[in-house]
Protein backbone atom coordinates (compact mmCIF):
# COMPACT_ATOMS: atom_id res chain seq x y z
CA UNK A 1 0.00 0.00 0.00
CA UNK A 2 3.14 2.47 0.91
CA UNK A 3 4.55 1.97 -2.45
CA UNK A 4 1.15 2.31 -4.19
CA UNK A 5 0.84 5.49 -2.58
CA UNK A 6 4.51 6.27 -3.52
CA UNK A 7 3.49 4.92 -7.55
CA UNK A 8 0.27 6.90 -7.68
CA UNK A 9 1.80 10.48 -6.29
CA UNK A 10 5.18 9.94 -8.45
CA UNK A 11 7.15 10.05 -5.68
CA UNK A 12 8.59 6.70 -7.10
CA UNK A 13 9.50 8.99 -10.08
CA UNK A 14 10.76 11.75 -8.50
CA UNK A 15 13.33 9.71 -6.04
CA UNK A 16 14.78 7.97 -9.36
CA UNK A 17 15.03 11.46 -10.74
CA UNK A 18 17.04 12.31 -8.04
CA UNK A 19 19.60 9.11 -9.02
CA UNK A 20 18.12 6.74 -6.48
CA UNK A 21 17.92 3.01 -8.11
CA UNK A 22 15.06 0.74 -7.35
CA UNK A 23 16.91 -1.27 -5.03
CA UNK A 24 17.86 2.01 -2.84
CA UNK A 25 14.05 2.19 -2.58
CA UNK A 26 13.46 -1.01 -2.02
CA UNK A 27 15.83 -1.77 0.57
CA UNK A 28 14.70 -0.56 3.32
CA UNK A 29 11.43 -2.66 3.33
CA UNK A 30 13.72 -5.46 2.87
CA UNK A 31 15.19 -4.65 6.37
CA UNK A 32 11.96 -4.27 8.31
CA UNK A 33 10.93 -7.79 6.75
CA UNK A 34 13.78 -9.25 7.77
CA UNK A 35 13.17 -7.65 11.25
CA UNK A 36 9.93 -8.60 10.97
CA UNK A 37 10.34 -12.11 10.65
CA UNK A 38 13.25 -12.46 13.09
CA UNK A 39 10.94 -10.60 15.83
CA UNK A 40 8.06 -12.96 14.58
CA UNK A 41 10.11 -16.18 15.28
CA UNK A 42 11.39 -14.76 18.53
CA UNK A 43 7.76 -14.09 19.65
CA UNK A 44 6.55 -17.60 18.74
CA UNK A 45 9.61 -18.98 20.69
CA UNK A 46 9.54 -17.44 23.89
CA UNK A 47 6.37 -14.97 24.36
CA UNK A 48 3.98 -17.77 23.04
CA UNK A 49 4.91 -20.78 24.96
CA UNK A 50 5.53 -18.16 28.36
CA UNK A 51 2.00 -16.87 27.96
CA UNK A 52 0.25 -20.47 27.59
CA UNK A 53 2.16 -21.92 30.39
CA UNK A 54 0.84 -18.55 32.55
CA UNK A 55 -2.82 -19.27 31.03
CA UNK A 56 -2.66 -23.16 31.98
CA UNK A 57 -1.31 -21.59 35.76
CA UNK A 58 -3.97 -19.53 36.08
CA UNK A 59 -6.07 -22.42 34.70
CA UNK A 60 -5.13 -24.45 37.14
CA UNK A 61 -5.35 -22.59 40.47
CA UNK A 62 -9.37 -21.46 38.83
CA UNK A 63 -10.33 -25.06 39.08
CA UNK A 64 -8.79 -25.68 42.26
CA UNK A 65 -10.72 -23.21 43.99
CA UNK A 66 -13.95 -23.82 41.53
CA UNK A 67 -13.57 -27.57 41.17
CA UNK A 68 -16.63 -27.94 39.39
CA UNK A 69 -15.46 -26.10 36.69
CA UNK A 70 -13.23 -29.40 35.40
CA UNK A 71 -13.44 -31.95 38.35
CA UNK A 72 -17.63 -32.16 37.96
CA UNK A 73 -19.75 -34.07 40.05
CA UNK A 74 -19.25 -38.12 40.76
CA UNK A 75 -16.49 -38.13 37.79
CA UNK A 76 -12.93 -39.87 36.81
CA UNK A 77 -10.37 -37.57 35.55
CA UNK A 78 -7.27 -38.33 34.63
CA UNK A 79 -4.58 -35.57 34.73
CA UNK A 80 -1.50 -37.28 33.62
CA UNK A 81 -0.18 -39.70 35.51
CA UNK A 82 -2.89 -39.28 38.63
CA UNK A 83 -6.68 -40.52 38.68
CA UNK A 84 -9.59 -38.12 40.78
CA UNK A 85 -12.48 -39.44 41.70
CA UNK A 86 -14.83 -36.92 42.77
CA UNK A 87 -18.03 -36.88 44.60
CA UNK A 88 -20.27 -34.31 45.15
CA UNK A 89 -19.09 -31.00 44.61
CA UNK A 90 -20.57 -27.77 46.64
CA UNK A 91 -18.99 -24.71 48.37
CA UNK A 92 -16.95 -26.47 50.93
CA UNK A 93 -15.18 -28.37 48.25
CA UNK A 94 -15.44 -32.22 47.31
CA UNK A 95 -16.62 -35.08 49.52
CA UNK A 96 -15.56 -38.03 49.27
CA UNK A 97 -12.34 -37.46 46.93
CA UNK A 98 -9.75 -40.53 45.98
CA UNK A 99 -6.39 -39.20 44.36
CA UNK A 100 -4.78 -42.41 42.53
CA UNK A 101 -1.07 -42.08 41.55
CA UNK A 102 1.94 -44.07 41.14
CA UNK A 103 5.16 -43.09 43.60
CA UNK A 104 8.85 -43.25 43.07
CA UNK A 105 9.09 -47.01 43.75
CA UNK A 106 6.26 -48.14 40.97
CA UNK A 107 3.51 -48.25 44.18
CA UNK A 108 0.26 -47.19 43.39
CA UNK A 109 -1.29 -44.91 45.85
CA UNK A 110 -4.43 -44.15 46.67
CA UNK A 111 -5.36 -41.50 48.98
CA UNK A 112 -9.25 -41.35 50.18
CA UNK A 113 -10.45 -38.21 52.30
CA UNK A 114 -13.87 -37.73 53.09
CA UNK A 115 -13.86 -33.57 52.22
CA UNK A 116 -10.96 -32.39 49.87
CA UNK A 117 -10.82 -28.15 50.20
CA UNK A 118 -9.71 -26.24 47.80
CA UNK A 119 -8.00 -23.91 50.02
CA UNK A 120 -4.62 -24.42 51.67
CA UNK A 121 -3.65 -22.31 54.23
CA UNK A 122 0.18 -20.40 53.68
CA UNK A 123 0.16 -21.80 50.51
CA UNK A 124 4.07 -23.15 50.14
CA UNK A 125 5.75 -21.68 47.08
CA UNK A 126 2.40 -20.95 45.30
CA UNK A 127 1.87 -24.32 44.17
CA UNK A 128 -1.86 -25.11 44.62
CA UNK A 129 -3.21 -28.06 46.36
CA UNK A 130 -6.25 -29.45 48.08
CA UNK A 131 -6.97 -29.65 52.07
CA UNK A 132 -7.99 -33.25 52.64
CA UNK A 133 -9.88 -33.97 55.66
CA UNK A 134 -9.99 -37.58 57.59
CA UNK A 135 -7.07 -39.08 54.77
CA UNK A 136 -6.79 -42.68 54.34
CA UNK A 137 -3.46 -43.66 52.15
CA UNK A 138 -3.15 -47.31 50.78
CA UNK A 139 -0.22 -48.15 48.91
CA UNK A 140 0.15 -51.83 47.40
CA UNK A 141 3.62 -53.57 47.61
CA UNK A 142 3.95 -54.07 43.87
CA UNK A 143 6.56 -56.96 44.60
CA UNK A 144 4.52 -58.84 46.91
CA UNK A 145 0.39 -58.53 46.44
CA UNK A 146 -0.13 -59.41 49.78
CA UNK A 147 1.43 -56.95 51.64
CA UNK A 148 -0.31 -53.24 51.91
CA UNK A 149 1.51 -50.65 53.74
CA UNK A 150 -1.89 -48.23 55.04
CA UNK A 151 -2.13 -44.85 57.00
CA UNK A 152 -4.78 -42.34 58.57
CA UNK A 153 -4.31 -39.00 59.19
CA UNK A 154 -7.16 -35.93 60.55
CA UNK A 155 -5.75 -34.17 57.23
CA UNK A 156 -3.03 -33.34 54.75
CA UNK A 157 -2.59 -30.88 52.23
CA UNK A 158 -1.72 -32.05 48.80
CA UNK A 159 0.05 -29.66 46.32
CA UNK A 160 0.35 -29.91 42.82
CA UNK A 161 3.43 -29.29 41.46
CA UNK A 162 3.15 -26.49 38.86
CA UNK A 163 6.35 -28.13 36.89
CA UNK A 164 5.88 -31.08 36.82
CA UNK A 165 2.26 -32.37 37.37
CA UNK A 166 -0.55 -30.07 36.18
CA UNK A 167 -3.17 -29.80 34.35
CA UNK A 168 -1.44 -28.23 31.67
CA UNK A 169 -0.01 -31.41 31.08
CA UNK A 170 -3.02 -32.52 29.12
CA UNK A 171 -2.80 -29.54 26.99
CA UNK A 172 1.38 -30.34 25.96
CA UNK A 173 0.99 -29.09 21.94
CA UNK A 174 4.19 -28.59 19.85
CA UNK A 175 2.34 -25.73 18.77
CA UNK A 176 2.45 -23.87 22.42
CA UNK A 177 6.53 -25.27 23.46
CA UNK A 178 10.37 -23.53 22.05
CA UNK A 179 11.57 -24.47 18.87
CA UNK A 180 14.37 -26.49 21.66
CA UNK A 181 11.70 -28.48 22.85
CA UNK A 182 10.11 -29.76 20.19
CA UNK A 183 13.64 -30.16 18.86
CA UNK A 184 14.26 -32.21 21.49
CA UNK A 185 10.89 -34.42 21.58
CA UNK A 186 11.22 -35.15 18.15
CA UNK A 187 14.79 -36.74 18.59
CA UNK A 188 13.60 -38.92 21.76
CA UNK A 189 10.94 -39.93 19.42
CA UNK A 190 12.60 -40.74 16.51
CA UNK A 191 15.22 -42.84 19.15
CA UNK A 192 12.48 -44.69 19.80
CA UNK A 193 10.86 -45.33 16.74
CA UNK A 194 14.09 -45.86 15.42
CA UNK A 195 14.60 -48.87 18.34
CA UNK A 196 11.12 -49.84 17.80
CA UNK A 197 11.96 -50.56 13.79
CA UNK A 198 15.33 -52.15 14.50
CA UNK A 199 13.41 -54.59 16.87
CA UNK A 200 10.77 -55.40 14.23
CA UNK A 201 13.34 -55.51 11.68
CA UNK A 202 15.28 -58.39 13.27
CA UNK A 203 12.02 -60.49 13.95
CA UNK A 204 11.63 -60.55 10.06
CA UNK A 205 15.21 -61.52 9.20
CA UNK A 206 14.46 -64.42 12.31
CA UNK A 207 11.41 -65.29 10.24
CA UNK A 208 13.47 -65.51 7.08
CA UNK A 209 15.83 -67.50 8.60
CA UNK A 210 13.40 -70.18 9.86
CA UNK A 211 11.36 -70.36 6.61
CA UNK A 212 14.95 -71.05 4.95
CA UNK A 213 15.23 -73.59 7.19
CA UNK A 214 11.42 -74.81 6.35
CA UNK A 215 12.32 -75.26 2.57
CA UNK A 216 15.58 -76.83 2.86
CA UNK A 217 13.32 -79.37 5.65
CA UNK A 218 10.63 -79.67 2.13
CA UNK A 219 13.69 -80.29 0.15
CA UNK A 220 15.22 -83.21 1.86
CA UNK A 221 12.32 -84.52 3.26
CA UNK A 222 10.50 -87.75 2.97
CA UNK A 223 6.60 -88.03 1.48
CA UNK A 224 5.13 -88.84 4.99
CA UNK A 225 6.66 -84.83 6.03
CA UNK A 226 5.63 -83.25 2.78
CA UNK A 227 2.56 -82.02 4.44
CA UNK A 228 3.91 -80.75 7.80
CA UNK A 229 6.58 -78.97 6.05
CA UNK A 230 4.20 -76.88 3.83
CA UNK A 231 2.47 -75.98 6.38
CA UNK A 232 4.92 -75.13 8.38
CA UNK A 233 5.98 -72.80 5.49
CA UNK A 234 2.83 -71.35 5.06
CA UNK A 235 2.73 -70.95 8.34
CA UNK A 236 6.11 -68.69 8.48
CA UNK A 237 5.37 -67.05 5.60
CA UNK A 238 1.90 -65.37 6.54
CA UNK A 239 3.96 -64.31 9.87
CA UNK A 240 6.70 -62.36 7.99
CA UNK A 241 3.70 -60.71 5.92
CA UNK A 242 2.20 -59.93 9.09
CA UNK A 243 5.77 -58.03 10.40
CA UNK A 244 6.17 -56.10 7.20
CA UNK A 245 2.60 -55.42 6.74
CA UNK A 246 2.70 -54.31 11.14
CA UNK A 247 5.75 -52.10 11.06
CA UNK A 248 5.68 -50.11 13.27
CA UNK A 249 5.06 -46.21 12.19
CA UNK A 250 4.59 -43.02 14.89
CA UNK A 251 2.30 -40.78 13.39
CA UNK A 252 2.45 -38.23 16.26
CA UNK A 253 6.28 -37.64 14.95
CA UNK A 254 5.22 -36.40 11.64
CA UNK A 255 2.82 -33.92 13.46
CA UNK A 256 5.33 -33.02 15.85
CA UNK A 257 8.13 -32.33 12.71
CA UNK A 258 5.19 -30.35 10.81
CA UNK A 259 4.78 -28.04 13.84
CA UNK A 260 8.66 -28.17 13.81
CA UNK A 261 9.06 -26.92 10.57
CA UNK A 262 5.73 -24.73 10.75
CA UNK A 263 7.60 -22.56 12.87
CA UNK A 264 10.06 -21.29 10.62
CA UNK A 265 7.98 -21.53 7.76
CA UNK A 266 4.83 -19.11 9.26
CA UNK A 267 7.34 -16.00 10.23
CA UNK A 268 9.91 -16.35 7.35
CA UNK A 269 6.66 -16.06 4.81
CA UNK A 270 6.95 -12.23 5.21
CA UNK A 271 9.76 -12.11 3.26
CA UNK A 272 8.25 -13.38 -0.24
CA UNK A 273 5.16 -10.37 0.52
CA UNK A 274 8.43 -7.92 0.77
CA UNK A 275 9.54 -9.04 -2.38
CA UNK A 276 5.93 -9.05 -4.25
CA UNK A 277 5.15 -5.18 -2.26
CA UNK A 278 7.80 -3.34 -4.78
CA UNK A 279 6.39 -4.25 -7.91
CA UNK A 280 2.80 -4.32 -6.76
CA UNK A 281 3.10 -1.24 -5.37
CA UNK A 282 4.33 0.11 -9.21
CA UNK A 283 1.18 -1.30 -10.45
CA UNK A 284 -0.61 1.46 -8.39
CA UNK A 285 -0.18 3.98 -11.12
CA UNK A 286 -0.67 2.51 -14.24
CA UNK A 287 -3.49 -0.07 -13.05
CA UNK A 288 -4.85 1.92 -9.79
CA UNK A 289 -3.99 0.73 -6.23
CA UNK A 290 -6.86 -1.71 -6.42
CA UNK A 291 -5.15 -4.30 -8.81
CA UNK A 292 -1.80 -4.34 -6.46
CA UNK A 293 -3.98 -5.16 -3.41
CA UNK A 294 -6.14 -7.82 -5.58
CA UNK A 295 -3.06 -9.63 -6.59
CA UNK A 296 -1.59 -9.68 -3.52
CA UNK A 297 -4.93 -10.75 -1.67
CA UNK A 298 -4.60 -13.45 -4.61
CA UNK A 299 -1.18 -14.77 -3.67
CA UNK A 300 -1.76 -14.68 -0.18
CA UNK A 301 -4.65 -16.81 -0.43
CA UNK A 302 -2.67 -19.21 -2.58
CA UNK A 303 0.47 -18.99 -0.13
CA UNK A 304 -2.53 -20.32 2.78
CA UNK A 305 -3.97 -22.89 0.15
CA UNK A 306 -0.67 -24.52 -0.20
CA UNK A 307 0.16 -24.32 3.47
CA UNK A 308 -3.09 -26.29 3.98
CA UNK A 309 -2.56 -28.79 1.81
CA UNK A 310 0.66 -29.79 2.61
CA UNK A 311 -0.19 -29.98 5.68
CA UNK A 312 -2.47 -32.23 4.86
CA UNK A 313 -0.71 -34.57 2.91
CA UNK A 314 2.23 -34.59 5.73
CA UNK A 315 -0.67 -36.05 7.93
CA UNK A 316 -2.58 -38.24 5.85
CA UNK A 317 -0.03 -39.46 2.64
CA UNK A 318 3.15 -39.08 5.37
CA UNK A 319 4.98 -36.27 3.01
CA UNK A 320 7.78 -35.12 3.90
CA UNK A 321 7.39 -32.31 7.03
CA UNK A 322 10.16 -30.34 5.69
CA UNK A 323 8.80 -30.07 1.71
CA UNK A 324 5.01 -29.79 2.81
CA UNK A 325 5.82 -26.49 5.02
CA UNK A 326 8.93 -25.01 3.15
CA UNK A 327 7.90 -25.38 -0.42
CA UNK A 328 5.10 -22.86 -0.52
CA UNK A 329 7.34 -20.43 0.92
CA UNK A 330 9.98 -21.03 -1.76
CA UNK A 331 7.33 -20.55 -4.04
CA UNK A 332 5.67 -17.49 -3.07
CA UNK A 333 9.90 -16.24 -3.30
CA UNK A 334 10.13 -17.58 -6.58
CA UNK A 335 7.26 -15.54 -7.79
CA UNK A 336 8.32 -12.62 -5.30
CA UNK A 337 12.19 -12.55 -6.80
CA UNK A 338 10.97 -12.93 -10.54
CA UNK A 339 7.96 -10.28 -10.19
CA UNK A 340 10.56 -8.14 -8.59
CA UNK A 341 13.45 -8.71 -11.17
CA UNK A 342 11.09 -8.32 -14.08
CA UNK A 343 9.68 -4.58 -12.80
CA UNK A 344 12.97 -3.99 -11.68
CA UNK A 345 14.72 -4.20 -15.56
CA UNK A 346 10.97 -2.55 -17.49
Amino acid sequence: MAYGRFSSDNEILAMRSAGFRKFAIFQPVLILGTIIAIASLGVNDIFLPAGTKAFHQLWLELILKHPGLELGEYSIRRIRDTIFITGAIDETGIHPMIIVERDNSGNLNSIIARLASPAIKGNKDGFPGFRMHNVLSLIPNSIRSDEWTWSRARYMDYRILSDSLTISDQYENPAYMRILEVRRVISEKSKNQRKRLEEEVAQIERKKYELSLEYYDLARGRASVLENAKFNIADSYSGMEGLIAGLPVDHSLQIWKLEYYQKFAIPFSSLPFVFLSFPLGLLARRSGRAVGFFIGLMLTTLYWSLLVLGRSLGLRAGASPFLVMIVPVIVLLIIGVGFYLYRVKS
